[in-house]
């Protein structure tokens, strides 16, 4: 999967590339019927069918993998079918193809595309009665390969950038912003089964940083941390949310189930987890989704559960009843 922003980055240059070329191809269509030429301006017409069903894919099924590779793969095949077709003077369009395919697909898919597309438009060309420039092949050779080295670094520097976006520099956790991209997508239906949140906060985690420093209470901060990553379960997920509230998302098909989970993360925790001046506990909220809409109302049953087990004395937990869906 991608992340929201290259989502959406994604989408934007399969939009402008696709209309473009669209109507770019559309124009030569009209141009080639006037000539005569009927074959070229069939071609020309596949061609701008095709890239519009792809932009629709994107758009209306929101399928933005598969339409950035099934246009890749369909403008490498349309440039080699261009270059037999209509011949060198199609040139222009490879060079468009080998730089965009890297910013609409995946890098593999490109670079396999890309190289798919020199080599055999240089064999067309070759094997074709017209002739050609031999620096057409190598010019393209050359663009392919800065379009590869650069999209690589474009990615790298990207991910570096996610990874900041999404990471507490503190624990190394995902953080807030990961945590409400997933409850979004839980609460949008993209995720299937029954998904329970917990909320623990450490209790009276404020005497901690007033009486020994910030330094101990970071130091509780990444102990705790610790601890919820070696007690996480697969499927389950673990975020700090901020300060000394963490939240865990995790499947759970009823309210007892997530009790137990809740119960075995507090005791680890009062057992595992010591601070300046003793054990350290957590109050623990929880509730089931059950069918909210938007994720902050699920996140407030949790958080009003929380408020319920530090009002009844903390190192409590506290499990909402689930609505009625």
């Amino acid at each position: 999967m991608i992340s929201g922003s290259r989502h959406s980055f994604r989408l934007a240059i399969i939009s402008l590339l696709g209309v473009t070329t669209a109507l770019t191809l559309s124009g030569f269509l009209v141009w080639r019927l006037l000539r005569g030429d009927v074959v070229e301006a069939v071609f020309d017409g596949a061609v701008v069918v095709g890239i519009l069903s792809i932009v629709w894919l994107a758009w209306r099924a929101e399928r933005i993998d598969v339409a950035g590779t099934l246009m890749a793969v369909f403008n490498s095949a349309a440039c080699i079918a261009a270059t037999w077709v209509i011949g060198p003077g199609v040139a222009g369009w490879v060079y468009v193809a080998l730089m965009t395919n890297f910013y609409i697909a995946g890098t593999r898919t490109a670079a396999f595309c890309g190289l798919v597309l020199v080599l055999t438009a240089t064999a067309v060309l070759a094997l074709g009665d017209e002739a050609y420039h031999f620096s057409t092949p190598v010019t393209w050779a050359l663009v392919y390969a800065f379009s590869y080295a650069f999209s690589r670094r474009v990615r790298q520097h990207n991910d570096s950038l996610e990874l900041r976006a999404s990471q507490d520099p503190l624990t190394g956790m995902a953080n807030r912003g990961a945590l409400e991209a997933r409850l979004q997508a839980i609460v949008a239906g993209r995720e299937h089964g029954r998904t329970g949140l917990l909320i623990l906060d450490i209790d009276r985690f404020k005497t901690i940083n007033d009486d020994f420093g910030h330094a101990a209470g970071d130091a509780v901060l990444i102990a705790l941390s610790r601890v919820l990553q070696e007690e996480r379960r697969q499927g389950d997920s673990v975020y700090r949310f901020g300060g000394e509230e963490f939240v865990l998302v995790i499947p759970a098909g009823s309210d007892a189930a997530l009790e137990a989970v809740a119960e075995r993360l507090r005791t680890a925790v009062s057992t595992r987890v010591a601070g300046p001046a003793g054990p350290v506990t957590v109050s623990v909220g929880g509730a089931l989704h059950s069918g909210e809409r938007d994720w902050q109302d699920w996140f407030a049953r949790a958080d009003a559960s929380l408020y319920l087990a530090k009002r009844a004395g903390r190192d409590r937990v506290h499990v909402a009843e689930a609505l009625i869906v």
